[in-house]
């Protein structure tokens, strides 16, 4: 086995349910989003409802005929089972992926997030099909602990400083927990505990200092633990209690890509403002940043040094790290660093097809929404692709919208595209009236 991308083809899993509370959904799938950074000969595996037309459309805006489309878990049920595990351990879905890759001298293996699974199925399929197994992320010990916020923290605070994050503590029982929300709460109005290695809003739980204030331990910790149950799962320690800071200004997002150190150092590809939605901070979308020199110099410095740190220590791959900036104005806003995306995710798969589909040297305006927290219509893609031929990407992606994935739309529990316009305004704009057509409104 290799850390690296061979020459041959690659077999891409997009499916996120080896990630801490995203296996409870079976609408909120993005199998498909990884595909579009797929080759001809590639393999994708997904899960879930076939969508044989969205197949059909990413494969003509990819020019790229050959992707082949594995579906290994059709039939869904809740707790998820992650693809790469059901490759990994199912005898029929592991027959199927071999023989998709019969006679290949060399295979890559690209996740949405790089985990033991994938490694001990690269190990497996080195011995069944004899051919060189490459995996483009890095070793699992590496990966658990980047995406781990606690680990993250303890790193990001002894590389740049006590105050290059917010206020943290580490709770490894109810009553540790109990502890450090009273005593956080009588000096700050908000706080939030996370559960440190899930993502996105998933492992979330805000907590206003107002409501717990002057409670007795032992009724702060019945309401924390209703507070925590609101997911439907039970409380998994070590967790995070968190100061949310006030004044936050926006919420950028560093995308890098950190490769073997042979190769060069890590590069900072792009800075988004990310666009989150609701007390938990759900992401929403995301757009290009465009932020103060000061700021942005302190958040690429600060990126560079955490990403030399990781490239260091053996990672390879995509990476990103959240940060929040806030003060009483953007000039003078002060960056904290919240934490790190040691994987694929909302923003950097858009970026990186937005890469692709450019010509050299081209730098499209564009937005990238992702919504799943209004009421949208149930629609086929089949059909929304005729019902919005009128804003179908151009050519030279100065105009249009590019849908990244089918499930939530289908289901009408929330839509995914891309965005893109003659300028941000332009993008956004049009964003917003799509949003507002998925909705019917």
């Amino acid at each position: 086995m290799h850390k690296g991308i061979g020459a041959g083809p690659s077999v891409w899993f997009g499916d996120t349910a080896e990630i801490p509370l995203l296996g409870l959904s079976t609408g909120k799938r993005f199998d498909y989003r990884l595909a579009w950074l797929a080759q001809d000969n590639d393999i994708v595996v997904i899960g879930g409802q076939n969508c044989t037309a969205f197949e059909a459309y990413q494969r003509n805006y990819l020019h790229a005929p050959g992707i082949r489309y594995l579906n290994v878990d059709p039939d869904a049920v809740l707790p998820r089972r992650a693809t790469p595990r059901i490759c990994l351990r199912d005898p029929a879905a592991f027959s199927d992926l071999c023989d998709a890759l019969a006679g290949e001298g060399s295979v890559t293996l690209h996740a949405h997030i790089t985990t033991g699974t994938i490694w001990a199925l690269a190990a497996r399929l080195t011995r069944t099909i004899k051919a060189d197994v490459f995996v483009a992320g890095p070793p699992p010990l590496l990966s658990r602990r980047a995406n781990d916020k606690l680990w993250f923290g303890h790193m990001a605070r002894r590389l740049l400083g006590a105050g290059a994050i917010p206020e943290k503590r580490t709770a490894y029982s109810k009553s540790a927990l109990t502890r450090h929300v009273a005593e956080l709460a009588r000096e700050w109005d908000r706080l939030v505990v996370k559960v440190p290695d899930s993502a996105g809003s998933a492992g979330n739980f805000p907590v206003r200092s107002q409501d717990v204030r002057g409670l007795q331990p032992a009724a702060l910790y019945r309401h924390l633990v209703h507070v925590l149950s609101d997911n439907g799962r039970t409380p998994v320690f070590p967790m995070l209690v968190e100061v949310w800071d006030a004044n936050v200004l926006t919420s950028p997002s560093v995308q890098m890509w950190i490769p073997d150190p042979d190769d060069g150092p890590p590069l900072v590809e792009e800075i988004f403002e990310q666009l989150l939605h609701g007390e938990e901070a759900t992401f929403s979308g995301a757009l290009p940043a465009d932020l103060p020199p000061a700021v942005e110099s302190t958040l690429t410095s600060g990126a560079l040094q955490l990403a030399t740190l990781f490239q260091r220590l053996g990672y390879y791959g995509r990476c990103s790290f959240d940060a929040i900036v806030t003060g009483p104005d953007i000039e003078a806003g002060t960056v904290h660093w919240i934490e790190c995306n040691a994987r694929w995710g909302g923003a950097s798969i858009p970026m990186s097809l937005v890469h692709r589909l450019a010509k050299q040297g081209d730098r499209p305006h564009y937005a990238i929404v992702q919504s799943d927290k209004d009421t949208f219509r149930a629609l086929d893609f089949a059909d929304a692709e005729r019902e919005f031929a009128d804003v179908a990407l151009l050519p030279d992606l100065c105009s249009g919208i590019l849908f990244l994935s089918p499930n939530m739309m289908e289901l009408g529990k929330g839509c995914h595209f891309l965005s893109l316009g003659a300028d941000v305004h332009a993008a956004k704009e049009l964003a917003r009236a799509t949003v507002d057509r998925l909705r019917g409104s």
